[in-house]
Protein backbone atom coordinates (compact mmCIF):
# COMPACT_ATOMS: atom_id res chain seq x y z
CA UNK A 1 0.00 0.00 0.00
CA UNK A 2 1.12 3.55 -0.66
CA UNK A 3 1.18 4.56 2.99
CA UNK A 4 3.74 1.81 3.66
CA UNK A 5 5.76 2.17 0.49
CA UNK A 6 8.99 3.91 -0.29
CA UNK A 7 7.16 6.57 -2.29
CA UNK A 8 5.18 7.64 0.79
CA UNK A 9 8.33 7.70 2.90
CA UNK A 10 10.17 9.76 0.33
CA UNK A 11 7.19 12.10 0.09
CA UNK A 12 7.14 12.52 3.86
CA UNK A 13 10.91 13.05 3.98
CA UNK A 14 10.65 15.59 1.18
CA UNK A 15 7.92 17.44 3.05
CA UNK A 16 10.07 17.51 6.20
CA UNK A 17 13.03 18.83 4.22
CA UNK A 18 10.86 21.52 2.64
CA UNK A 19 9.48 22.58 6.03
CA UNK A 20 12.97 22.69 7.56
CA UNK A 21 14.28 24.64 4.59
CA UNK A 22 11.40 27.14 4.85
CA UNK A 23 11.92 27.59 8.61
CA UNK A 24 15.67 27.98 8.14
CA UNK A 25 15.06 30.46 5.36
CA UNK A 26 12.70 32.49 7.54
CA UNK A 27 15.20 32.51 10.40
CA UNK A 28 18.05 33.55 8.11
CA UNK A 29 15.89 36.24 6.48
CA UNK A 30 14.79 37.65 9.85
CA UNK A 31 18.37 37.68 11.17
CA UNK A 32 19.65 39.29 7.99
CA UNK A 33 16.96 41.95 8.29
CA UNK A 34 18.05 42.65 11.90
CA UNK A 35 21.66 42.87 10.69
CA UNK A 36 20.67 45.42 8.06
CA UNK A 37 18.72 47.44 10.66
CA UNK A 38 21.69 47.40 13.04
CA UNK A 39 24.04 48.51 10.28
CA UNK A 40 21.68 51.31 9.33
CA UNK A 41 21.54 52.50 12.98
CA UNK A 42 25.34 52.28 13.22
CA UNK A 43 25.67 54.45 10.12
CA UNK A 44 23.11 56.90 11.53
CA UNK A 45 25.06 57.17 14.74
CA UNK A 46 28.21 57.83 12.74
CA UNK A 47 26.52 60.65 10.83
CA UNK A 48 25.19 62.11 14.11
CA UNK A 49 28.69 61.99 15.65
CA UNK A 50 30.15 63.77 12.60
CA UNK A 51 27.47 66.49 12.74
CA UNK A 52 28.04 66.92 16.48
CA UNK A 53 31.79 67.31 15.86
CA UNK A 54 31.18 69.96 13.19
CA UNK A 55 28.78 71.77 15.51
CA UNK A 56 31.34 71.79 18.35
CA UNK A 57 33.96 73.15 15.96
CA UNK A 58 31.57 75.96 15.04
CA UNK A 59 31.04 76.74 18.75
CA UNK A 60 34.79 76.91 19.31
CA UNK A 61 35.27 79.14 16.25
CA UNK A 62 32.62 81.51 17.63
CA UNK A 63 34.34 81.70 21.00
CA UNK A 64 37.80 82.15 19.46
CA UNK A 65 36.63 84.97 17.18
CA UNK A 66 34.90 86.77 20.03
CA UNK A 67 37.96 86.45 22.28
CA UNK A 68 40.29 87.82 19.62
CA UNK A 69 38.05 90.79 19.05
CA UNK A 70 37.78 91.61 22.75
CA UNK A 71 41.56 91.39 23.23
CA UNK A 72 42.58 93.39 20.17
CA UNK A 73 39.58 95.50 19.36
CA UNK A 74 40.11 94.57 15.69
CA UNK A 75 36.71 93.82 14.01
CA UNK A 76 38.54 91.49 11.60
CA UNK A 77 38.68 88.89 14.37
CA UNK A 78 34.85 88.64 14.21
CA UNK A 79 34.94 86.96 10.76
CA UNK A 80 35.17 83.38 12.20
CA UNK A 81 32.51 84.33 14.71
CA UNK A 82 30.10 85.49 11.98
CA UNK A 83 30.71 82.42 9.74
CA UNK A 84 30.17 79.99 12.60
CA UNK A 85 27.12 81.89 13.87
CA UNK A 86 25.58 81.51 10.38
CA UNK A 87 26.41 77.77 10.19
CA UNK A 88 25.24 76.79 13.68
CA UNK A 89 21.44 76.89 13.01
CA UNK A 90 21.77 74.62 9.95
CA UNK A 91 24.04 72.18 11.77
CA UNK A 92 21.68 72.14 14.74
CA UNK A 93 18.71 71.34 12.48
CA UNK A 94 20.70 68.49 10.85
CA UNK A 95 21.60 67.09 14.27
CA UNK A 96 18.00 67.38 15.44
CA UNK A 97 16.79 65.45 12.30
CA UNK A 98 19.39 62.70 12.75
CA UNK A 99 18.53 62.53 16.44
CA UNK A 100 14.86 62.05 15.58
CA UNK A 101 15.69 59.24 13.09
CA UNK A 102 17.70 57.51 15.82
CA UNK A 103 14.80 57.86 18.27
CA UNK A 104 17.36 59.36 20.70
CA UNK A 105 16.49 61.45 23.81
CA UNK A 106 15.55 64.86 22.34
CA UNK A 107 16.49 66.68 25.59
CA UNK A 108 20.20 66.21 24.84
CA UNK A 109 20.01 68.24 21.64
CA UNK A 110 17.64 70.79 23.12
CA UNK A 111 19.90 71.30 26.15
CA UNK A 112 22.87 71.85 23.87
CA UNK A 113 20.94 74.31 21.71
CA UNK A 114 19.66 76.17 24.77
CA UNK A 115 23.17 76.44 26.24
CA UNK A 116 24.44 77.83 22.95
CA UNK A 117 21.58 80.31 22.72
CA UNK A 118 22.44 81.59 26.24
CA UNK A 119 26.12 81.97 25.35
CA UNK A 120 25.30 83.59 22.00
CA UNK A 121 23.05 86.13 23.73
CA UNK A 122 25.88 87.07 26.15
CA UNK A 123 28.39 87.23 23.26
CA UNK A 124 26.10 89.58 21.32
CA UNK A 125 25.78 91.83 24.39
CA UNK A 126 29.59 91.98 24.73
CA UNK A 127 29.98 92.91 21.07
CA UNK A 128 27.38 95.67 21.44
CA UNK A 129 29.20 97.08 24.53
CA UNK A 130 32.53 97.00 22.70
CA UNK A 131 31.07 98.86 19.73
CA UNK A 132 29.35 101.54 21.85
CA UNK A 133 31.66 101.96 24.90
CA UNK A 134 34.93 100.33 23.82
CA UNK A 135 36.42 96.89 24.27
CA UNK A 136 37.49 97.70 27.85
CA UNK A 137 33.87 98.00 28.98
CA UNK A 138 33.03 94.64 27.33
CA UNK A 139 36.09 92.86 28.81
CA UNK A 140 35.46 93.29 32.51
CA UNK A 141 36.20 90.38 34.78
CA UNK A 142 32.52 89.83 35.51
CA UNK A 143 31.51 89.73 31.87
CA UNK A 144 34.39 87.43 30.86
CA UNK A 145 33.64 85.08 33.76
CA UNK A 146 29.96 84.98 32.86
CA UNK A 147 30.82 84.11 29.23
CA UNK A 148 33.19 81.34 30.35
CA UNK A 149 30.48 79.83 32.58
CA UNK A 150 27.96 79.82 29.74
CA UNK A 151 30.44 78.25 27.29
CA UNK A 152 31.26 75.60 29.92
CA UNK A 153 27.54 74.73 29.91
CA UNK A 154 27.82 74.20 26.12
CA UNK A 155 30.74 71.84 26.62
CA UNK A 156 28.90 70.00 29.40
CA UNK A 157 25.81 69.53 27.20
CA UNK A 158 28.03 68.42 24.31
CA UNK A 159 29.80 65.86 26.55
CA UNK A 160 26.42 64.43 27.62
CA UNK A 161 25.33 64.12 23.99
CA UNK A 162 28.67 62.60 22.95
CA UNK A 163 28.55 60.12 25.82
CA UNK A 164 25.10 58.93 24.70
CA UNK A 165 26.31 58.52 21.10
CA UNK A 166 29.38 56.53 22.16
CA UNK A 167 27.34 54.30 24.46
CA UNK A 168 24.80 53.65 21.72
CA UNK A 169 27.54 52.92 19.19
CA UNK A 170 29.05 50.36 21.58
CA UNK A 171 25.66 48.75 22.11
CA UNK A 172 24.92 48.59 18.37
CA UNK A 173 28.39 47.18 17.65
CA UNK A 174 27.83 44.42 20.19
CA UNK A 175 24.35 43.73 18.77
CA UNK A 176 25.72 43.60 15.22
CA UNK A 177 28.45 41.16 16.22
CA UNK A 178 25.89 38.96 17.95
CA UNK A 179 23.58 39.04 14.90
CA UNK A 180 26.40 38.19 12.52
CA UNK A 181 27.46 35.30 14.73
CA UNK A 182 23.85 34.10 14.85
CA UNK A 183 23.57 34.38 11.06
CA UNK A 184 26.75 32.34 10.56
CA UNK A 185 25.49 29.76 13.04
CA UNK A 186 22.16 29.50 11.19
CA UNK A 187 23.89 28.99 7.83
CA UNK A 188 26.22 26.35 9.28
CA UNK A 189 23.33 24.61 11.05
CA UNK A 190 21.28 24.60 7.86
CA UNK A 191 24.16 23.11 5.85
CA UNK A 192 24.81 20.49 8.53
CA UNK A 193 21.10 19.61 8.61
CA UNK A 194 20.99 19.27 4.83
CA UNK A 195 24.09 17.07 4.85
CA UNK A 196 22.61 14.89 7.59
CA UNK A 197 19.27 14.62 5.75
CA UNK A 198 21.03 13.82 2.47
CA UNK A 199 23.26 11.24 4.15
CA UNK A 200 20.32 9.65 5.93
CA UNK A 201 18.34 9.60 2.70
CA UNK A 202 21.19 7.94 0.83
CA UNK A 203 21.57 5.35 3.58
CA UNK A 204 17.83 4.62 3.58
CA UNK A 205 17.77 4.35 -0.22
CA UNK A 206 20.76 2.03 -0.21
CA UNK A 207 19.26 -0.25 2.44
CA UNK A 208 15.70 -0.14 1.09
CA UNK A 209 16.41 -0.03 -2.66
CA UNK A 210 20.05 -0.26 -3.69
CA UNK A 211 21.09 -3.38 -1.81
CA UNK A 212 17.82 -5.31 -2.46
CA UNK A 213 17.95 -4.37 -6.15
CA UNK A 214 21.54 -5.60 -6.34
CA UNK A 215 20.51 -8.96 -4.90
CA UNK A 216 17.52 -9.16 -7.21
CA UNK A 217 19.73 -8.25 -10.20
CA UNK A 218 22.16 -11.05 -9.35
CA UNK A 219 19.31 -13.55 -9.06
CA UNK A 220 17.78 -12.27 -12.32
CA UNK A 221 21.08 -12.74 -14.13
CA UNK A 222 21.16 -16.32 -12.84
CA UNK A 223 17.68 -16.85 -14.32
CA UNK A 224 18.81 -15.27 -17.59
CA UNK A 225 21.76 -17.68 -17.66
CA UNK A 226 19.34 -20.59 -17.56
CA UNK A 227 18.92 -21.32 -13.84
CA UNK A 228 15.12 -21.05 -13.72
CA UNK A 229 15.08 -22.38 -10.17
CA UNK A 230 17.29 -19.63 -8.76
CA UNK A 231 15.70 -18.02 -5.64
CA UNK A 232 14.54 -14.44 -6.06
CA UNK A 233 15.07 -12.41 -2.85
CA UNK A 234 12.04 -10.32 -1.88
CA UNK A 235 13.28 -7.82 0.70
CA UNK A 236 13.67 -4.06 0.91
CA UNK A 237 11.02 -1.46 0.11
CA UNK A 238 7.50 -2.60 -0.88
CA UNK A 239 8.13 -1.44 -4.45
CA UNK A 240 11.23 -3.63 -4.66
CA UNK A 241 9.32 -6.59 -3.23
CA UNK A 242 6.60 -6.01 -5.84
CA UNK A 243 9.26 -5.95 -8.56
CA UNK A 244 10.70 -9.23 -7.24
CA UNK A 245 7.23 -10.77 -7.35
CA UNK A 246 6.76 -9.57 -10.95
CA UNK A 247 10.14 -11.02 -11.96
CA UNK A 248 9.16 -14.27 -10.29
CA UNK A 249 5.87 -14.32 -12.24
CA UNK A 250 7.78 -13.69 -15.47
CA UNK A 251 10.16 -16.56 -14.62
CA UNK A 252 7.18 -18.84 -13.96
CA UNK A 253 5.65 -17.83 -17.29
CA UNK A 254 8.92 -18.57 -19.09
CA UNK A 255 9.12 -21.95 -17.40
CA UNK A 256 5.55 -22.75 -18.37
CA UNK A 257 6.18 -21.76 -22.00
CA UNK A 258 9.49 -23.58 -22.23
CA UNK A 259 7.96 -26.82 -23.50
CA UNK A 260 6.02 -25.11 -26.27
CA UNK A 261 9.07 -23.12 -27.27
CA UNK A 262 11.14 -26.26 -27.50
CA UNK A 263 8.54 -27.81 -29.79
CA UNK A 264 8.60 -24.73 -32.01
CA UNK A 265 12.40 -24.84 -32.15
CA UNK A 266 12.31 -28.48 -33.16
CA UNK A 267 9.91 -27.63 -36.00
CA UNK A 268 12.13 -24.79 -37.16
CA UNK A 269 15.15 -27.08 -37.16
CA UNK A 270 13.41 -29.28 -39.70
CA UNK A 271 12.62 -26.32 -42.02
CA UNK A 272 15.68 -24.25 -41.25
CA UNK A 273 17.63 -24.72 -44.50
CA UNK A 274 14.64 -23.84 -46.69
CA UNK A 275 13.79 -20.76 -44.62
CA UNK A 276 17.39 -19.58 -44.68
CA UNK A 277 17.65 -20.05 -48.44
CA UNK A 278 14.43 -18.10 -49.13
CA UNK A 279 15.45 -15.34 -46.80
CA UNK A 280 18.88 -15.02 -48.42
CA UNK A 281 17.34 -15.00 -51.91
CA UNK A 282 14.96 -12.15 -50.95
CA UNK A 283 17.74 -9.96 -49.54
CA UNK A 284 18.51 -6.90 -51.69
CA UNK A 285 21.58 -7.27 -53.91
CA UNK A 286 22.95 -3.88 -52.83
CA UNK A 287 23.64 -2.60 -56.37
CA UNK A 288 24.63 1.11 -56.37
CA UNK A 289 25.81 3.84 -58.74
CA UNK A 290 27.64 7.12 -58.26
CA UNK A 291 25.35 10.03 -57.50
CA UNK A 292 22.67 8.00 -55.69
CA UNK A 293 22.59 7.00 -52.04
CA UNK A 294 20.29 4.05 -51.30
CA UNK A 295 19.00 3.06 -47.86
CA UNK A 296 16.26 0.60 -46.96
CA UNK A 297 14.94 -1.70 -44.25
CA UNK A 298 12.35 -4.46 -44.05
CA UNK A 299 10.70 -5.44 -40.75
CA UNK A 300 8.63 -8.63 -41.17
CA UNK A 301 5.30 -9.00 -39.40
CA UNK A 302 5.81 -12.71 -38.60
CA UNK A 303 9.07 -14.66 -38.35
CA UNK A 304 11.70 -14.16 -41.05
CA UNK A 305 9.70 -14.83 -44.25
CA UNK A 306 8.05 -11.59 -45.27
CA UNK A 307 5.73 -10.78 -48.13
CA UNK A 308 7.57 -7.49 -48.76
CA UNK A 309 10.83 -7.17 -50.65
CA UNK A 310 12.97 -4.50 -52.32
CA UNK A 311 15.97 -4.56 -54.62
CA UNK A 312 18.21 -2.33 -56.72
CA UNK A 313 19.54 -2.95 -60.26
CA UNK A 314 22.58 -1.27 -61.80
CA UNK A 315 22.14 -0.41 -65.51
CA UNK A 316 25.08 -0.14 -67.95
CA UNK A 317 24.46 3.55 -68.69
CA UNK A 318 24.91 4.61 -65.03
CA UNK A 319 21.25 4.58 -64.06
CA UNK A 320 19.85 2.70 -61.06
CA UNK A 321 16.64 0.69 -61.01
CA UNK A 322 14.71 0.15 -57.79
CA UNK A 323 11.85 -2.25 -57.10
CA UNK A 324 9.66 -2.36 -54.00
CA UNK A 325 6.98 -5.06 -53.81
CA UNK A 326 4.32 -6.32 -51.42
CA UNK A 327 2.86 -9.82 -51.83
CA UNK A 328 -0.45 -10.61 -50.14
CA UNK A 329 0.08 -12.90 -47.15
CA UNK A 330 3.16 -14.22 -45.32
CA UNK A 331 5.07 -17.45 -45.02
CA UNK A 332 6.83 -19.75 -47.49
CA UNK A 333 4.28 -19.52 -50.34
CA UNK A 334 4.27 -15.73 -50.26
CA UNK A 335 8.05 -15.70 -50.07
CA UNK A 336 8.37 -17.94 -53.16
CA UNK A 337 5.91 -15.71 -55.07
CA UNK A 338 7.88 -12.62 -54.00
CA UNK A 339 11.11 -14.26 -55.14
CA UNK A 340 9.62 -14.93 -58.61
CA UNK A 341 8.49 -11.31 -58.93
CA UNK A 342 11.82 -9.99 -57.70
CA UNK A 343 13.90 -11.90 -60.23
CA UNK A 344 11.40 -11.28 -63.03
CA UNK A 345 11.38 -7.50 -62.54
CA UNK A 346 15.14 -7.39 -62.04
CA UNK A 347 15.70 -9.22 -65.34
CA UNK A 348 13.17 -7.05 -67.20
CA UNK A 349 14.76 -3.80 -66.03
CA UNK A 350 18.27 -5.01 -66.79
CA UNK A 351 17.25 -5.83 -70.41
CA UNK A 352 16.31 -2.17 -70.89
CA UNK A 353 12.52 -2.28 -70.53
CA UNK A 354 10.80 0.78 -69.11
CA UNK A 355 9.24 0.39 -65.63
CA UNK A 356 5.74 0.01 -67.11
CA UNK A 357 6.84 -2.56 -69.73
CA UNK A 358 8.76 -4.47 -67.06
CA UNK A 359 5.55 -4.81 -65.00
CA UNK A 360 3.67 -6.02 -68.09
CA UNK A 361 6.36 -8.61 -68.90
CA UNK A 362 6.31 -10.03 -65.36
CA UNK A 363 2.50 -10.08 -65.20
CA UNK A 364 2.45 -12.19 -68.38
CA UNK A 365 4.34 -14.89 -66.45
CA UNK A 366 1.55 -15.22 -63.87
CA UNK A 367 -0.98 -16.91 -66.15
CA UNK A 368 -0.87 -20.19 -64.22
CA UNK A 369 -1.11 -18.62 -60.76
CA UNK A 370 -4.42 -18.78 -58.85
CA UNK A 371 -6.55 -15.58 -59.04
CA UNK A 372 -6.28 -15.04 -55.29
CA UNK A 373 -2.52 -14.54 -55.44
CA UNK A 374 -1.55 -10.93 -56.13
CA UNK A 375 1.04 -8.29 -55.32
CA UNK A 376 1.68 -4.56 -55.60
CA UNK A 377 4.94 -3.14 -56.91
CA UNK A 378 6.65 0.19 -57.44
CA UNK A 379 9.33 0.20 -60.16
CA UNK A 380 11.57 3.20 -60.89
CA UNK A 381 14.73 3.95 -62.87
CA UNK A 382 16.68 6.92 -61.51
CA UNK A 383 19.19 8.85 -63.65
CA UNK A 384 21.61 10.91 -61.54
CA UNK A 385 23.03 12.59 -64.65
CA UNK A 386 19.80 14.06 -66.06
CA UNK A 387 18.08 14.38 -62.67
CA UNK A 388 14.97 12.39 -63.69
CA UNK A 389 13.08 9.36 -62.38
CA UNK A 390 11.01 7.09 -64.66
CA UNK A 391 8.46 5.15 -62.64
CA UNK A 392 5.46 2.85 -62.85
CA UNK A 393 3.17 1.92 -59.97
CA UNK A 394 1.18 -1.36 -59.90
CA UNK A 395 -1.40 -0.63 -57.20
CA UNK A 396 1.34 0.26 -54.72
CA UNK A 397 1.33 3.20 -52.26
CA UNK A 398 2.53 6.40 -53.91
CA UNK A 399 6.24 7.16 -53.97
CA UNK A 400 7.07 10.42 -52.16
CA UNK A 401 9.68 12.93 -53.33
CA UNK A 402 11.09 15.20 -50.59
CA UNK A 403 13.24 18.28 -50.89
CA UNK A 404 14.68 19.92 -47.78
CA UNK A 405 12.51 17.74 -45.55
CA UNK A 406 9.28 18.88 -47.25
CA UNK A 407 7.04 16.79 -49.53
CA UNK A 408 7.38 18.01 -53.14
CA UNK A 409 5.41 15.44 -55.17
CA UNK A 410 3.69 12.04 -55.02
CA UNK A 411 4.21 9.29 -57.64
CA UNK A 412 0.77 7.67 -57.69
CA UNK A 413 -0.58 4.45 -59.24
CA UNK A 414 -0.15 4.05 -63.03
CA UNK A 415 -1.90 0.70 -63.41
CA UNK A 416 -3.50 -2.27 -61.61
CA UNK A 417 -1.81 -4.60 -59.14
CA UNK A 418 0.03 -7.72 -60.37
CA UNK A 419 -2.18 -10.81 -60.68
CA UNK A 420 -3.24 -13.46 -63.18
CA UNK A 421 -6.67 -11.77 -63.43
CA UNK A 422 -5.20 -8.65 -65.14
CA UNK A 423 -3.37 -10.42 -67.99
CA UNK A 424 -3.08 -8.16 -71.02
CA UNK A 425 -3.29 -4.93 -69.04
CA UNK A 426 -0.57 -2.30 -69.38
CA UNK A 427 1.17 0.04 -66.97
CA UNK A 428 1.94 3.64 -67.77
CA UNK A 429 5.52 4.88 -67.35
CA UNK A 430 5.80 8.45 -66.06
CA UNK A 431 8.75 10.73 -65.52
CA UNK A 432 9.43 13.31 -62.81
CA UNK A 433 12.25 15.73 -62.01
CA UNK A 434 14.75 14.69 -59.32
CA UNK A 435 17.01 17.53 -58.23
CA UNK A 436 20.26 17.40 -56.30
CA UNK A 437 19.54 16.44 -52.68
CA UNK A 438 16.00 15.23 -53.47
CA UNK A 439 14.96 12.03 -51.71
CA UNK A 440 12.54 9.45 -53.16
CA UNK A 441 10.77 7.54 -50.36
CA UNK A 442 8.99 4.28 -51.29
CA UNK A 443 7.14 2.25 -48.67
CA UNK A 444 4.66 -0.59 -48.34
CA UNK A 445 1.15 -0.23 -46.93
CA UNK A 446 2.20 -1.78 -43.62
CA UNK A 447 3.90 1.51 -42.75
CA UNK A 448 0.96 3.82 -43.41
CA UNK A 449 -1.71 1.40 -42.15
CA UNK A 450 -0.20 1.09 -38.66
CA UNK A 451 -2.94 2.04 -36.18
CA UNK A 452 -2.84 3.45 -32.68
CA UNK A 453 -5.10 2.40 -29.81
CA UNK A 454 -7.88 4.69 -31.10
CA UNK A 455 -7.79 3.07 -34.56
CA UNK A 456 -6.21 6.07 -36.31
CA UNK A 457 -3.83 5.24 -39.19
CA UNK A 458 -0.25 6.49 -39.33
CA UNK A 459 -0.85 7.54 -42.94
CA UNK A 460 1.19 9.61 -45.36
CA UNK A 461 0.97 12.51 -42.92
CA UNK A 462 2.90 10.39 -40.42
CA UNK A 463 5.66 9.78 -42.98
CA UNK A 464 5.85 13.47 -43.83
CA UNK A 465 6.06 14.38 -40.15
CA UNK A 466 8.73 11.73 -39.53
CA UNK A 467 10.87 12.94 -42.43
CA UNK A 468 10.58 16.51 -41.16
CA UNK A 469 11.48 15.40 -37.65
CA UNK A 470 14.80 13.85 -38.78
CA UNK A 471 16.17 17.35 -39.30
CA UNK A 472 18.28 16.35 -42.32
CA UNK A 473 18.10 14.97 -45.87
CA UNK A 474 20.18 11.91 -45.00
CA UNK A 475 18.50 8.87 -46.61
CA UNK A 476 19.62 6.45 -43.90
CA UNK A 477 18.26 8.65 -41.13
CA UNK A 478 14.99 9.04 -43.00
CA UNK A 479 14.59 5.26 -43.30
CA UNK A 480 15.21 4.67 -39.61
CA UNK A 481 13.09 7.66 -38.56
CA UNK A 482 10.03 6.65 -40.63
CA UNK A 483 10.25 2.99 -39.58
CA UNK A 484 10.64 3.81 -35.90
CA UNK A 485 7.83 6.38 -35.92
CA UNK A 486 5.42 3.95 -37.60
CA UNK A 487 6.25 1.16 -35.14
CA UNK A 488 5.88 3.48 -32.14
CA UNK A 489 2.57 4.72 -33.52
CA UNK A 490 1.28 1.15 -33.82
CA UNK A 491 2.23 0.29 -30.23
CA UNK A 492 3.92 -2.78 -28.87
CA UNK A 493 1.29 -5.26 -30.05
CA UNK A 494 1.83 -7.85 -32.75
CA UNK A 495 2.01 -6.32 -36.25
CA UNK A 496 -0.29 -7.73 -38.90
CA UNK A 497 1.74 -6.56 -41.90
CA UNK A 498 5.35 -6.12 -42.98
CA UNK A 499 7.00 -2.69 -42.76
CA UNK A 500 9.30 -1.70 -45.63
CA UNK A 501 10.85 1.71 -46.27
CA UNK A 502 13.32 2.52 -49.07
CA UNK A 503 14.96 5.93 -49.73
CA UNK A 504 16.94 7.04 -52.78
CA UNK A 505 18.82 10.32 -52.49
CA UNK A 506 20.46 12.11 -55.39
CA UNK A 507 23.90 13.21 -54.20
CA UNK A 508 26.71 15.31 -55.63
CA UNK A 509 28.55 12.27 -56.97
Amino acid sequence: MLQRGLAARMLLAGAVVVVLAVLAGIAVWATQRDVLDARERRDGLGRAAQTESRLLTAYVDEQTGLRGYLLSGDPGFLAPYDRSAAAVPELTDQLRSLWSDLDAPPALVEDLDAAHDAWAEHAADQIDRAVSDGVESASTVALVERGRERFDRIRSAERDLDAWVMAEQSRVAAQLADLQARLAALVVATLVALVLVAGTGCLVLWRAVGRPLGRLASATRAVADGDLSAPLPADGAPEVRTLAADVGAMRDRLTADLHGTQQALDALDQRGPVVAALRAALEPTGDAVDGICVAGRLDPAEGVLAGDWFDTVTLPDGRLGVVVGDVAGHGPESAVFALRLKHGLRTAIRTGLTPGDALGAVCAQLADDPPGRFATAFVAVADPTTGTVEHANAGHPSGLVFRGGELRSELATTGPLLSSIVLGRTWRTERCAWGSGDVLVVHTDGVTEARDAAGTEFGVDGIVASVGATGSDDARRMVDGVAAASMRFGGSGRRSDDHTVVCLQRTAG
